[in-house]
């Protein structure tokens, strides 16, 4: 893959700052160029900046939106031909069946089994250009590893087609198994944990654009207003935290760190107060803000360990406290008034006439850094949530329940390992998402499971046809199935709730 010096006089990418070895490559594939693979893999490590190089290119790629960009003053080499749209193909939070369901509607082929979906697309005359990111959030369950699933099934299918055209963003052991899978020459991969890819130059000037676009609070600190300070310590941090892995969210991370609590030294750039990683960064900004760090991660579990990312506002402090052990509402309170910089608020429904938020971590990598804390008892800590989901379901009618205790309370006994003491209850079965749900029954061991969950993975593929269907149709089918299988108790409660 390409690799030449870009030239001086042109700007870089306005939304990344630089990348411009990434960009020639991309836009090298885009254009079929001789000799360039036909798969690209973009990996890394979390916070790498895999999925804002994918962003960046598909900028230059969408016919509309690089009509807004000033392509005359970027460099030649780094923007592909214009061409119709390519196909993105996002398999965030999406079990693998219904990934290979998205790409048949893509390509409109006719409804058969999806496993015939690679033949019918080997038979197309035309070219398949595809975009793949987010490989590794594939599945509806985090812990799950369905992103070696996706490629197993999903993804090196489609490779081998003699003519489709990939560029996947993957984590480095999915981006191995997919090169692997190809004969030589067929893949390229762009590590961008790599000196030739990893542009610390690039990771400066986004620097810079961060710390000019950050709010400030009055009076505004001195590195706001100089733009000669600004550029010393945007250098100084790229020295500290390198170019690779997780450097792109700890550079965005500290400044957003230091525009909350700018550094209280003389000089801001002793290496000592600017961070390496993302614990230094969580540990510093927490304890410049005068909160016990252990305190902060502790508030951060349950946020951390949300399945599907977003953990409802008011789940924050009874989660917080299960994961702990002990009542940590008060501790709770005062922590959360300084990870702004860590945590993104989401007004995602509305709820008698009120608003209601959630919340999520700013990026994955920050959710795994703090995971990791916990790992040696992690199994502890996710039951113990589990326990206070179960006490959250008022007279343990699961109508009535919140969203999120009714559909993500399996993947959290699942972690657990208690999630086969839950798969007695008609109500669960009859009111949880049917997607998160199957993907939960099908990951325990079937001697581990009683009759009726082996009922409901039986007819799990009809409640999950379409991306799910509606409580009273599933009480239906559930009705159905448990009296063929023998449950005529299970069956009469199912029939009540349809009722």
């Amino acid at each position: 893959m390409t690799n030449e010096a870009p030239g001086t006089a042109y700007e870089p990418h306005p939304h990344l700052g630089g990348r411009g070895a990434a960009l020639r490559a991309l836009a090298s594939w885009r254009s079929a160029r001789p000799g360039t693979p036909r798969v690209v893999v973009v990996t890394g490590a979390d916070g790498s900046g895999r999925s804002r190089l994918l962003d960046g290119f598909l900028m230059l790629c969408d016919p509309e939106f690089r009509r807004r960009l000033r392509l005359d003053v970027l460099e030649p080499a780094t923007v592909p031909p214009e061409l119709p749209a390519p196909l993105v193909l996002d398999p965030t939070g999406q079990p693998v069946h219904r990934v290979r369901e998205q790409l048949a509607e893509a390509y409109r082929l006719p409804a058969v089994p999806t496993a015939d979906v690679f033949a019918q697309l080997a038979a197309l005359d035309d070219p398949l250009p595809l975009f793949v990111p987010h490989a590794d959030r594939a599945g509806p369950v985090r812990h799950l590893d369905e992103e070696s699933r996706l490629v197993r099934e999903v993804l090196i299918p489609l490779a081998v087609l003699p003519r489709t055209r990939i560029v996947v963003e993957a984590g480095r052991s999915a981006a191995a198994e997919l090169v692997a899978a190809l004969p030589p020459g067929e893949a390229g991969v762009i590590d961008l944990a790599e000196a030739r890819w990893a542009d610390p130059e690039g990771l400066v000037l986004q620097t810079l654009a961060l710390m000019d676009t950050a709010p400030t609070d009055e009076p505004a600190p001195p590195y706001a207003t100089d733009p000669a300070l600004r550029r010393t310590i945007a250098e100084a941090l790229v020295s500290r935290i390198g170019a690779g892995d997780g450097s792109r969210l700890t550079a965005e991370l500290a400044v957003r760190s230091l525009t909350q609590l700018p550094i209280p030294v003389e000089n801001p750039l002793d290496p000592a107060q600017l961070p390496d990683s993302l614990d230094e960064l969580l540990n510093r900004h927490a304890a410049q803000a005068g909160v016990d760090p252990a305190t902060v991660r502790m508030v951060l579990i349950p946020i951390a360990l949300a399945e599907g990312g977003l953990l409802p506002a008011q789940l924050i402090f009874p989660l917080a406290s299960a994961a702990a052990g002990r009542d940590l509402r008060a501790e709770a309170e005062r922590c959360l008034t300084v990870l702004d910089p860590f945590l993104t608020a989401v007004v995602d429904r509305e709820q008698g006439g009120e608003s209601s938020a959630s919340v999520r971590l700013t990026h994955p990598a920050l959710a795994r850094a703090v995971r990791e804390g916990v790992e040696e008892e992690a199994a502890a800590v996710q039951g113990r949530i589990a326990v206070a989901l179960l006490e959250a379901v008022p007279e343990q009618d699961w109508s009535r329940a919140l969203p999120y205790v009714r559909d993500r309370i399996a993947a959290h006994a699942l972690a657990a390992g208690l999630l086969p003491q839950l798969l007695t209850d008609p109500g669960l079965f009859t009111h949880a998402d049917p997607v998160v749900l199957r993907a939960c029954v099908e990951a325990v061991p079937a001697d581990t499971l009683d009759a009726p969950a082996r009922t409901y993975l039986r007819i799990a593929p009809r409640l999950t046809a379409g991306g799910g269907v509606p409580p009273r149709t599933r009480a239906r089918l559930l009705e159905s199935a448990f009296t063929q299988d023998g449950l005529p108790q299970h069956a009469a409660a199912v029939r009540a709730l349809a009722a």
